[in-house]
């Protein structure tokens, strides 16, 4: 048996989620999930960002057969719903999303199909109120997956965006590169390259190259460290002398801590240009 495909969207992910993920600065949350013993989660979401607050509260019931339903209601007065089937073909998946406007009663609806097997996978979507459809695949040959993606607006009869990305996949290491343009925009060619290594049980490292047209090199450089089975830290440092720290902390069964900060190692004397972040996420 080969390789199971990876999907489009998740070609680079480990490298990416090493160097993105618990990184969150400006801001402080506090998320809160509960499920009821009728089958329903309730996840109310607050966010302080400066002097402003927000939130949330977002519903989830998975229904017989495969379909689960979900509504999330906003402070901005955004009302969301999803409705995700996965019982209707062996590895198909059917999404309806909706979301509400600030002026106007319907912003987006758009129905999505995603369909995977063992060596390919296949996504495709069409929004009604933005005319907009998007396409993506990819398959496996062994250790290595190819995939690609192309975004078309029907309003305009043209093709706004593509993507083509490749990913070698080994026990312990994993190497992507990856082509983009947004096609509207001038200049807008990126390519980009990364590699993740799982040294050992407890650490991962990885980096990430960047490089858009009439733009210097991006490069970022992490690593994660899990110092036993309830505490992880993360570091990173990227070319523009960004330091980034996370540490996060299991404290109970059902509290988890994150606290992040960003360092301008180029302007240490400048303490608006340095950040940090709080998320604290409580599941009974």
């Amino acid at each position: 048996m080969g390789k199971t495909a990876t999907a489009f969207k998740d070609i680079g992910k480990l490298c990416s989620d090493l160097l993105s993920k618990d990184y969150k600065v400006g801001k402080n949350t506090v998320e809160v999930k509960s499920k009821t013993a009728n089958g329903v989660t309730f996840t109310p979401l607050a966010t302080k960002s400066g002097d402003s607050i927000s939130g949330s509260l977002a519903t989830k019931y998975v229904f017989p057969g495969g379909v689960s339903a979900e509504a999330t209601v906003a402070t901005s007065g955004i009302v969301s719903s999803t409705i995700e089937a996965t019982g209707l073909a062996k590895g198909l998946t059917v999404t309806l999303d909706c979301e509400t406007g600030k002026t106007s009663l319907l912003a987006s609806g758009k129905a999505t199909l995603d369909y995977k097997q063992e060596a390919f996978t296949g996504k495709c979507s069409y929004d009604y109120c933005k005319g907009d459809a998007a396409a993506a695949v990819s398959g496996a040959y062994g250790p290595l997956t190819l995939g690609g993606s192309a975004d078309y607006s029907v309003s305009k009869a043209t093709m706004t965006k593509y993507a083509a990305a490749m990913q070698f996949d080994a026990s312990d290491f994993a190497i992507t590169t990856k082509l983009s343009e947004a096609l509207a925009k001038a200049d807008s060619k990126v390519y980009e390259g990364s590699y993740f290594h799982k040294v050992s049980s407890a650490m991962q490292v990885g980096t990430e190259i960047k490089k858009a047209q009439n733009k210097d090199v991006g490069l970022a450089f992490g690593c994660m460290y899990k110092l036993d089975k309830d505490t992880t830290v993360k570091g990173k440092v990227d070319a523009d002398g960004i330091l980034s720290t996370s540490y996060k902390q299991k404290i109970s069964p059902i509290t988890t801590l994150t606290l992040a900060a960003t360092v301008d190692t180029a302007s240490l004397s400048e303490s608006s240009k340095h950040k940090f972040g709080m998320a604290l996420n409580i599941t009974p």
